[in-house]
């Protein structure tokens, strides 16, 4: 035992020597590495190159929270994903306004149900018949009763976020009911308008009413409009262009029953009003010049109403309009407001004969009050295939007082038509050859106060991808602070009104046809003193009591007179809008 442990202890030792001999043999061959030390690794001092086990170990956990936020980034972006694959198709209802509206789920496409209710009541009071002079050829007993103004139905909403969309049908109307008279076979003697023929025609086209309701077309508005550039609008369609003063307010928002006389003749004449068809742009901007003003501007190319087919038919060309406005709002604290405004417009073609058309211009409208649909200044048609108007305007509001006056010019040219030869006037080389220019005006004023406290809304008449409001540059109805109940003792807010317009159809009156020229043109003089009272129940229903004082001054030329009268007239209107 003592021998084999000798042994084994004595190869171990054999073995180590082997070992170390071939490591010095290894130094000896690596001259660069002889002189070095032995050292242990954990007393060598790090080169410049070299990390530390702190510094890692940060650089591997930033490494670890970059991706830890990558992942949930992308589980958001899913999540935002699913979120919007899942309410694409989801229609979001709400009611706003008394009014309800759908929505996609990403809210590019919108759906709102629009109505809007006006159901007025007016009493006429005249004087007897046999208290008028021998002659006379006025109405004398102008119907009292009741008309639905306005009843509206429709839709309106956005697509594909630019594009803005109305549909609006109207069951209601201005004339009073339909002519029990009229029949296809009727017929009237029309006279002659100044330098033209006397006509004869259906009394179905003469003061009428078409069938849609009770005098206005059925289609109302249909317009597609792009709001995709900021600030601008671009309409297309039948359309309501913004003109006028309170032609830029919306029916629903109107101070009193109807808008002046010389903004409806505009309307009528000069292509603008609904159920226009024609095509629009605009620009609206806030805060363009300094700081509180508004800019505003709209330009129209409109032709006839719908639902008339007048000048369409072989040979006939359809009546043309060119308008315009322009608006700025001069000053502004948030609550009070000061704006100019300026109405242009230019009748390009008044239509031919053809297809049904008139080939004339006619300027006539019925005492601010439309239950009964008599137009008691009317100049008769004027054988004129073009004319042109202007019009300024200035509205403000001082807390809760607003004021309004806007005054406005017609002028039509009017031909030589068959009576007055080149032999007697140089200018009247043919029937059509423009003779004279026959010019009318008018103006009104108004004002308001609204004793509850409430202010007038003013609308900038901006167009963003949200909404496009009806009301444009101008002035919207107060919302009640405390909407009525009897509950809670409130009664809504309350506003008193006055108004006063004036507008002269005449013109050079006194004169008598001749040869050599035109008789004048005695259209008449329609001055009205309104008073009102408005009740605002909630934001969506309200009542105008009106009491208008009427003076007519209309006659001939040899009895300027003759026509002459003043009445009074109360109207009622009660109304629904959303």
């Amino acid at each position: 035992m003592k021998i084999g442990k000798i042994a084994l202890m004595s190869g171990v030792a054999g073995m180590a020597m082997i070992v170390a001999a071939g490591a010095r043999a290894a130094d000896a061959g690596n001259s660069s590495d002889a002189d070095k030390p032995l050292v242990l690794a954990q007393n060598v001092s790090p080169s410049n190159n070299a990390m530390s086990n702190a510094e890692l170990a940060a650089r591997l956990q930033a490494v670890e929270d970059q991706l830890a936020a990558q992942q949930d980034r992308a589980m958001a972006d899913r999540t935002r994903l699913s979120t919007l694959e899942q309410g694409y198709n989801s229609a979001v209802w709400n009611f706003d306004n008394g009014r309800a509206t759908f929505a996609s789920g990403d809210n590019r496409f919108t759906l709102a149900i629009r109505a809007r209710m006006q159901a007025d009541f007016a009493g006429f009071s005249q004087d007897a018949p046999g208290s008028h002079p021998s002659g006379f050829a006025g109405p004398t007993d102008l119907s009292s009763g009741a008309v639905m103004r306005r009843a509206y139905i429709g839709i309106e909403g956005r697509a594909f976020s630019d594009f803005w969309y109305e549909l609006r049908l109207n069951a209601g109307g201005s004339d009073g009911g339909q002519n029990p008279t009229c029949t296809a076979t009727s017929t009237s003697t029309q006279a002659a308008p100044a330098g033209g023929a006397i006509t004869t025609a259906s009394t179905c086209a003469i003061g009428s009413i078409e069938p849609a309701g009770e005098g206005d077309p059925l289609l109302n508005k249909m317009v597609i409009t792009y709001i995709g550039v900021p600030w601008w609008h671009f309409n297309v369609g039948v359309i309501e262009p913004s003109f006028m003063m309170e032609g830029t307010t919306s029916s629903a928002n109107l101070v009193w029953m109807e808008r002046p006389d010389i903004e409806n003749i505009a309307a009528d004449s000069f292509g603008a009003g609904d159920s226009r068809r024609g095509i629009e742009m605009g620009w609206s901007r806030p805060d363009t010049f300094w700081a509180g003003d508004n800019t505003a501007f709209d330009v129209a190319f409109t032709g006839g109403k719908t639902g008339s087919a007048a000048g369409h038919g072989n040979g006939g060309d359809e009546q043309t309009q060119i308008l315009g406005r322009v608006t700025d709002r001069l000053w502004s604290d948030g609550i009070s407001n000061i704006q100019l405004g300026m109405s242009i417009a230019s009748v390009l073609n008044s239509g031919t004969t053809a297809g049904g058309g008139s080939e004339t211009l006619r300027f006539r409208e019925r005492p601010e009050i439309r239950v009964d649909g008599t137009r008691l200044i009317d100049t008769g048609n004027i054988a004129a295939q073009t004319g042109d108007m202007l019009a300024f305007d200035m509205e403000g509001n001082w807390q809760n007082f607003y004021l309004e006056g806007e005054w406005a010019q017609f002028k039509m040219d009017r031909e030589c038509g068959a009576s007055v030869t080149v032999a007697a006037n140089p200018v009247c080389t043919s029937s059509r050859a423009v003779i004279d220019h026959p010019t009318f005006s008018g103006w009104t004023v108004g004002g308001t106060w609204i004793l509850t406290g409430e202010t007038k809304p003013y609308t900038a008449g901006t167009y963003i991808a949200s909404a496009v409001a009806e009301t444009q540059a101008g002035y919207a109805a107060p919302v009640p602070s405390r909407p009525f109940s009897l509950d809670g003792g409130n009664w809504g807010a309350w506003e008193l009104t006055a108004r006063y317009s004036d507008t002269n159809l005449g013109w050079n009156t006194s004169q008598l046809a001749s040869s050599s020229q035109l008789a004048g043109i005695n259209g008449g003089r329609q001055r009205i003193m309104a008073f009102g009272v408005n009740w605002y129940l909630n934001r969506n229903i309200r009542v105008i009591l009106d009491d208008n004082v009427v003076q007519i001054s209309k006659g001939t030329a040899a009895i300027p007179d003759r026509d002459s009268q003043d009445f009074n007239v109360v109207g009622l209107r009660i109304q629904y809008a959303n």
